[in-house]
């Protein structure tokens, strides 16, 4: 009989104590993580990089993939998609990262336990995605 006192006690301790640290998490913010990569000063300079990277390598799949088995053309194929995806990392971490920073800059001047991104809001927190914009813009 005493262990189940002792477990209720520690049970509605441990209540208690998420309720407070619940509390406490009250500073929310929330970014446009999609708005954020759209207004970054090098992401239009990103995107046609990619793009010239993505035509000139189907240009090259095109001319290379005649007259080969449909094994060796899924190879081909293969090959160009790996290219892409590391031009794609290549050019966009450090834009991803410029944003980061700047979202970790803004959580600290805000005094702000977490900032999530948007599409993960529901109802609440505040939107700091301009002061995150205006970070990144420097």
């Amino acid at each position: 009989m005493k262990m189940n006192k002792l477990v209720a006690v520690v049970a509605a301790g441990m209540i208690t104590m998420g309720a407070a640290v619940s509390a406490s998490a009250a500073g929310v913010g929330y970014v446009n993580v999609a708005a954020l990569l759209r207004a970054h000063p090098k992401f239009e300079r990103a995107q046609l990089e990619l793009q010239s990277t993505e035509q000139r390598l189907s240009a090259d799949l095109e001319k290379n993939a005649k007259n080969k088995t449909p094994q060796q053309q899924q190879q081909l194929l293969g090959e160009a998609q790996r290219q892409l995806a590391e031009k794609q990392q290549s050019v966009m971490a450090p834009i991803q990262r410029d944003i980061v920073n700047a979202i970790k800059s803004v959580r600290k001047e805000k005094g702000l336990d977490i900032i999530i991104d948007q599409a993960a809001v529901i109802d609440g927190g505040e939107d700091v995605t301009a002061a995150v914009a205006q970070k990144v813009a420097k």
